[in-house]
C-alpha cells in the first residue's frame, strides 16, 4: 500500500504536465495569422483609422444616391455575408456602406470590452469621418441588430427605416459560468470551443453545401490573433444583454423584421417579445433558411427588402 502511495504524486504530476503541454500545443496551433499590411492588401475595400484602430469598409454607388448602411453580425467573416445582397441593392439605386465590426473581418481586434458602447462609437465615428451626414436606411443582422437599433434610437432624424435579419437583441446567450474564471476560460476556449466553433455553426444553415463553402471564410478569419479573446468578450458583454428596450425608443412604422423559419436562435415564439414592445413591427418568415436568411434565400429576401424600402422612399 505504501509503495502504491509513493507513485501517486509523481504519476499525478506527470499527467498534469502532459495535459499542460497538450494545452500549449493546441494553443500554439490556433490564431497563427496576424492582421498586418501584407494581409490587408488582400482586402477588397478601404481602411480608415478610428479611435480603436483600423476599420475595413467599402462604399458602393454614386454619392447622390440614397445611403444604406449594412451592419453584419458576430461571424468572423464580417461584411462578406452581404455578397448576395449588395449587387441587387445597388441595382435599385442605393449607395451602400458596408464595414467590418471591430474584431471581425479585416478590422482591428483591439484589447478592449466588446460591448454595445464599442460598436456605437465605431458606427458614429465611421459615419462622421467619412462625412456621411445625409439621412439613410439600415440593414442589420444578428448581433448587428442591437447596434442598428441603438443608432436609430439615438439618432431618430438620421435613420428613416431599419431592417432586422434574425436579430440577436434579446440577450439569450448566457455563457457557462466557468467562462468567467480567467484561467479556466482560456482553457475551455482553447481546448473545447475553438476546435468546434466552425462546425457548431452548421446548425445555422439549411443548405449544407452552402455552409461548407461559407465555413472556409470563417476558418480564414478565425485564424487571426485575438479571435478567442474578442469572442469571449462579446459573449460576456454583448450577446448576453437584453437590448429590446431600444424598440420602445423608436417611432412607429420604421422596422421590418425577417427571420429564417429554421433559425435555431430565433424561434417564432420570440416574435411576441418584439411585437409587444413594437406593435407596428412588420414581419416575414423565410422558409428553407436558418440564421442568415439573406444568405441562403437572397432572391426572396432581396425582393422583400426592396418592397419595404421602396414603399418608404
Amino acid at each position: 500500500m505504501s509503495r502504491r502511495k509513493k507513485w501517486v504524486l509523481p504519476v499525478g504530476i506527470t499527467i498534469l504536465l502532459l495535459c499542460f503541454l497538450g494545452f500549449l500545443f493546441m494553443k500554439n496551433g490556433q490564431e497563427t495569422a496576424q492582421l498586418d499590411d501584407v494581409t490587408r492588401k488582400e482586402a477588397p475595400g478601404n481602411f480608415i483609422r478610428l479611435e480603436q484602430g483600423l476599420v475595413h469598409y467599402k462604399l458602393y454607388g454614386p454619392d447622390s444616391a440614397k445611403l444604406l448602411v449594412l451592419i453584419h453580425g458576430g461571424g468572423s467573416s464580417g461584411m462578406e455575408v452581404w455578397q448576395f445582397n449588395i449587387p441587387y441593392l445597388l441595382s435599385k439605386g442605393y449607395r451602400i456602406l458596408a464595414y467590418d465590426l471591430y474584431g471581425r473581418g479585416y478590422s482591428d481586434r483591439p484589447h478592449t470590452t466588446y460591448d454595445l458602447n464599442l460598436y456605437r462609437r465605431q458606427l458614429v465615428q465611421l459615419l462622421d469621418t467619412l462625412q456621411l451626414h445625409q439621412p439613410f436606411d439600415i440593414l442589420a443582422m444578428s448581433m448587428g441588430a442591437p447596434i442598428g437599433l441603438d443608432y436609430v434610437a439615438g439618432h431618430p432624424d438620421r435613420v428613416q427605416r431599419i431592417i432586422l435579419l434574425g436579430p440577436a437583441a434579446s440577450g439569450d446567450l448566457q455563457a457557462n459560468k466557468l467562462l468567467r474564471i480567467p484561467v479556466i476560460s482560456d482553457l475551455l476556449m482553447t481546448v473545447y470551443w475553438y476546435p468546434r466553433s466552425v462546425e457548431n455553426q452548421r446548425k445555422e444553415f439549411v443548405n449544407q453545401p452552402l455552409f461548407d463553402t461559407y465555413s472556409q471564410r470563417l476558418k480564414y478569419f478565425m485564424n487571426f490573433s485575438g479571435y478567442k479573446r474578442l469572442t469571449h468578450s462579446s459573449w460576456m458583454n454583448m450577446l448576453n444583454q437584453n437590448q429590446l428596450y431600444l424598440l420602445k425608443q423608436i417611432a412607429p412604422g420604421k422596422i421590418l423584421l425577417l427571420y429564417g423559419k429554421q433559425d435555431p436562435f430565433f424561434p417564432v415564439e420570440k416574435l411576441s417579445s418584439y411585437k409587444t414592445l413594437y406593435p407596428t413591427l412588420e414581419v416575414h418568415e423565410i422558409d428553407s433558411a436558418g440564421h442568415m436568411p439573406h444568405y441562403e434565400q437572397p432572391q426572396i429576401v432581396n425582393e422583400l427588402m426592396w418592397e419595404y424600402l421602396k414603399a418608404n422612399r
